[in-house]
């Protein structure tokens, strides 16, 4: 994980390649593939710093952040939809949202193509309905989601 702890920092040379910028961008989304926990210590935060020093990288190819950004999020919902009962799942859908939010706030610029994206998240998981009155959140999402009153102490978390 050498390269998540300064990912960011090598993202940001001068003399990084075009082809490591993309490499760059495939480790946050394989990171992302592979998760089976939540995150801890604002790891979203890390991985997203990473996606916008290649952003800001001069040598990156043109559309490859918009790529990202799609491509990534087909796959996430994809293996949501297909694992939807599943906490893993929820887990990596979770933390591409927490990436895309983090990139929101941070790079300006990149609010365009994220804000569809984080808005489906909220539309997929019932949250906009829900804050409008109709219903509650669809998902079974875990306790401390589902109830405001269970928190961090009193939830178990595999």
């Amino acid at each position: 994980m050498a390269f998540i702890a300064h990912g960011s920092d090598a993202a940001a040379h001068p003399k990084i390649t075009t082809a490591q910028l993309q490499q760059a961008l495939d480790v946050v989304a394989n990171v992302l593939a592979r998760q089976k926990k939540p995150f801890l210590d604002d790891e979203e935060e890390r991985l997203a710093m990473i996606v916008l020093r290649v952003s800001q990288n001069l040598n990156q190819a043109t559309g490859s952040i918009r790529r990202f950004f799609n491509e990534t999020d087909i796959i996430r919902w994809t293996d949501y939809t297909e694992h939807s009962h599943n906490n893993e799942a929820y887990y990596r859908v979770s933390s591409w949202m927490r990436l895309m939010m983090t990139l929101y706030f941070m790079a300006p610029s990149m609010q365009p193509t994220l804000l569809p994206l984080v808005t489906k998240y909220f539309q997929k998981m019932g949250y906009l309905d829900w804050v409008m009155g109709l219903s509650r959140p669809r998902r079974n999402l875990p306790a401390h989601h589902r109830y405001p009153s269970c928190h961090m102490t009193d939830c178990h978390y595999y």
